[in-house]
């Protein structure tokens, strides 16, 4: 009977041992400049709450990319599977560009994250490119879509079967079947005429 328990609680030890140099393994594998609210993990996938992972571009400037939850597994410890992704881009001293989608699949090995659901990337002043996926090159400062984008300025909305942005050239080219539509001050006085007959 003494031999028995003696087997059931060694096992048991070895067990928790296991479990504590797994969980330690897997906290090692998470990128230094990673924090995040609350960790669990279910077998080889560590699941993470409101991960905040800081990087830096070539050029120095900061970037701060959060999402709403984040999966790693243990297999590829290099690539994340984040939910509710929020990225802030610094581009000068109080400007910045905010790019935003529903997932992204994130290597913090090539700095790079293949975005999906509504990828969205604005500043406050003065563009909006809307496309359904996309690739972020963090490091470069550069975005990638070969799905149809929509950019919105001021009074231009341009509408193309893929599309490049790179904030580092500060440029954005597209391709494919490109339509343009400028709205002008005859536009505008129209619309005033039409709203003072209403």
């Amino acid at each position: 009977m003494r031999l028995r328990r003696g087997l059931v609680w060694g096992v048991v030890f070895v067990v928790v041992g296991l479990a504590v140099l797994v969980a330690v393994h897997a906290l090692t594998l998470l990128p230094v400049d990673l924090r995040f609210a609350h960790i669990g993990l279910k077998g080889t996938r560590i699941t993470i709450d409101s991960p905040k992972l800081v990087g830096y571009r070539q050029d120095g400037r900061p970037y701060e990319l959060h999402a709403r939850t984040g999966v790693q597994d243990l297999s590829t410890p290099d690539v994340f599977e984040l939910e509710g992704v929020d990225v802030r881009v610094e581009t000068g001293a109080t400007d910045s560009v905010m790019l935003t989608a529903g997932g992204a699949l994130y290597n913090a090995k090539t700095d790079r994250a293949d975005l999906a659901q509504s990828v969205r990337i604005f500043d406050a002043k003065s563009f909006d490119l809307t496309m359904s996926r996309a690739v972020m090159d963090f490091k470069a400062g550069a975005l990638s879509s070969d799905r149809s984008a929509t950019l919105k300025l001021e009074k231009v909305t341009i509408t193309a079967d893929s599309a490049e942005f790179s904030q580092g050239e500060r440029r954005m080219s597209f391709a494919g079947r490109v339509h343009t539509l400028i709205e002008g001050e005859e536009d505008d006085a129209g619309k005033a005429a039409v709203d003072a007959r209403e």
